[in-house]
């Protein structure tokens, strides 16, 4: 198949902002650089500075959706998958407001899903802003315990392959096929900020659909260069995914009763910070038991999860 014969199908690109003015023009002109049959769909989490205006102004052929709240990554990104379906859409495109595409990305990505029909997620190769590097947590993604022979094969000067299987990578820059949309669907609404791009991946293993990426695809991604002493990705967070994961039978009172574990290890040991965390954690279980419950079984049985 052809590049171009690839991009006879609607292809929409999804772009979530929020005070976005550092990046929105680069962002949305590297998209239109990339290809002319693409839409556009921009959800703002209700941006203070002059996004929604710029947007208005130099790019009147996007769909704009104006939240008037700050929605999360997720649900901001579910509402333009939402129209992107609703509208015929075959292939989706998620693209970080801070992110930037070269001219053959999107054409590239698309040939390679069209032929490799066992992935869910395809991504490029991340690079800085300038270019100059490769981004610096993308790094970790394609190291060797995460991405088998891709470093060997640059090393080797051997032929490489047109996808390379990782186990993980971040939702900066994502092609998803409707197929995929169909079997995984949405973000789960469960996650606000941070780690609903894990929480995906894993349920595409759960749906056996592969996680890739395309190593003659590029894009950058214009963001700090360093790691920083915290995690985002907290105590929290890190429990909701192994809570949510449908490639285990972790159920929500058994979380409970571990928790309740580590509380009262914590307690014994008066470790202040831990014991903290794991009431908090403790709280929030109950609360949300049969939201949890609930989305489980979309997770597991519902067509289109968080989108329908």
């Amino acid at each position: 198949m052809s590049e171009s014969a690839s991009m006879d199908h609607k292809i929409y690109v999804i772009i979530v902002t929020y005070n976005a003015m550092r990046w929105i023009e680069k962002c949305v002109n590297s998209v239109l650089d990339s290809s002319s049959k693409a839409t556009l769909v921009i959800v703002d989490n209700n941006s203070s500075d002059a996004t929604v205006e710029t947007i208005k102004n130099k790019y009147p052929q996007a769909i704009l959706v104006e939240n008037k709240e700050n929605l999360g990554f997720g649900k901001a990104n579910n509402i333009g998958l939402k129209i992107a379906l609703e509208k015929g859409g075959n292939y989706f495109l998620l693209l970080n407001q801070d992110a930037y595409l070269k001219e053959d990305t999107l054409q590239k990505l698309m040939l390679q899903m069209e032929t490799h029909k066992g992935y869910g997620i395809l991504s490029p190769i991340h690079l800085d802003g300038q270019g100059n590097q490769i981004d610096l947590y993308f790094q970790t993604y394609i190291n060797p315990s995460n991405c088998k022979n891709l470093y060997s094969d640059v090393y080797l000067n051997k032929k490489m392959k047109s996808v390379y299987d990782v186990r993980f990578v971040n939702a900066a820059i994502w092609l998803l096929s409707k197929k995929t949309l169909q079997e995984v669907g949405g973000f789960n609404p469960y996650f606000f900020h941070y780690a609903e791009d894990n929480d995906y991946v894993n349920r595409c293993k759960f749906k056996s659909l592969k996680v890739g990426v395309v190593p003659d695809a590029f894009a950058y991604h214009d963001r700090e260069q360093q790691v920083r002493n915290s995690n985002p990705r907290n105590l929290a967070n890190l429990q909701d995914l192994k809570l949510m994961n449908p490639n285990s039978n972790l159920s929500a009172n058994k979380m409970i009763r571990l928790t309740f574990k580590k509380t009262i290890k914590a307690l014994v040991n008066w470790n202040k910070s831990d014991f903290l965390d794991s009431i908090r954690y403790l709280k929030k279980l109950y609360s949300t038991k049969k939201q949890v419950a609930k989305i489980k079984n979309e997770i597991k049985n519902n067509p289109y999860p968080f989108l329908n």
